[in-house]
């Protein structure tokens, strides 16, 4: 489990009244693609690249599907290598006087940390010039939870200094056992099953989402292949029961539509407890990248 993992904090101030945190969420959806091409110096006047396939862009943007049959029938089409979230926190005020923004990049979209940077201070602004939010400043932090501050006034091509992590260390880092689980879902979760949205999804479309999510995340990004059982770990999660339930659909505009609230389960989770840990960095479901299934976990 080496695919490395970069995990950035961004401290906004809102400047224009009434903003949220899931404004903030459906600017990123919007704009964040258009702004990293501007970034790069690649924006064309369709808001498309112009360079084309050498490009950061396309790194960045271009989801290749692999060449493998193999692969391909294993991991399909990849994901963005990025996750946004806001913190719970944020998430809870109707006007907060502070926002923390985190993103998480993964494998070697770590290459392309300056534009991806920077193309969130281009989100952050409005078109007409005025800014929505004030950037305090942007931080990295470390698998203990110490941070280390982005000197954004200078170049970022060099971030030898910054902490890198990998996936090995995050699901090993706190992924205790226990025979119980909360999850809290603090922006829509989205799982579809035969092209419908599960509105109570059982642990095993969770643990199966994810299973999907970061191999694919590591293959892609990481250039590994786990060597999980996933057929035995699949198997394995059905065995875990519903122990509570309390979501509910809801929208928050755009595509931002999924369940709200916890599920609890109960069973043998010693097996999924690192996933779930190293997956409530990444989020999970239909919109992860930008925020979409953003979620924590008790015990």
């Amino acid at each position: 489990m080496n695919t490395p993992l970069l995990l950035l904090h961004f401290r906004l101030k809102p400047v224009t009244p009434l903003l949220t945190a899931f404004d903030l969420l459906h600017q990123l959806k919007s704009r964040f693609a258009s702004a990293f091409r501007d970034a790069n110096g690649c924006l064309g006047k369709d808001d498309a690249c112009r360079i084309g396939n050498g490009c950061a862009c396309n790194a960045i943007f271009g989801q290749q599907l692999a060449t493998d049959p193999y692969a391909l029938r294993r991991f399909q089409k990849p994901p963005l290598p990025f996750a946004f979230r806001v913190s719970v926190e944020s998430l809870k005020s109707r006007n907060p006087s502070e926002i923390e923004l985190q993103l998480a990049i993964v494998g070697d979209g770590i290459s392309h940390l300056e534009p991806l940077v920077k193309a969130v201070q281009r989100v952050i602004e409005n078109p007409s010039g005025q800014s929505g939010w004030q950037l305090s400043c942007v931080e990295a932090s470390a698998a203990d939870g110490s941070k280390t501050l982005l000197p954004l006034s200078a170049p970022l091509a060099g971030f030898s200094f910054l902490p890198i992590l990998t996936f090995g260390e995050l699901m090993t880092a706190n992924a205790p056992s226990s025979a119980k689980i909360k999850l809290s879902f603090h922006t829509p979760l989205r799982l579809l099953q035969n092209g419908s949205p599960l509105r109570q999804p059982a642990f095993s479309a969770i643990a199966g989402a994810l299973f999907r999510r970061i191999s694919s995340l590591a293959y892609y990004y990481g250039r590994e292949e786990l060597t999980h059982d996933f057929k035995w770990l699949a198997e394995q999660s059905r065995e875990v029961g519903p122990l509570s339930s309390a979501v509910q659909w809801v929208s928050r505009g755009g595509t931002l539509h999924g369940i709200e609230g916890t599920l609890s389960f109960k069973g043998d989770l010693t097996e999924f407890m690192p996933f779930i840990e190293l997956g409530s960095r990444l989020n999970l479901g239909k919109g992860a990248a930008y925020g979409a299934g953003s979620f924590t976990v008790s015990i």
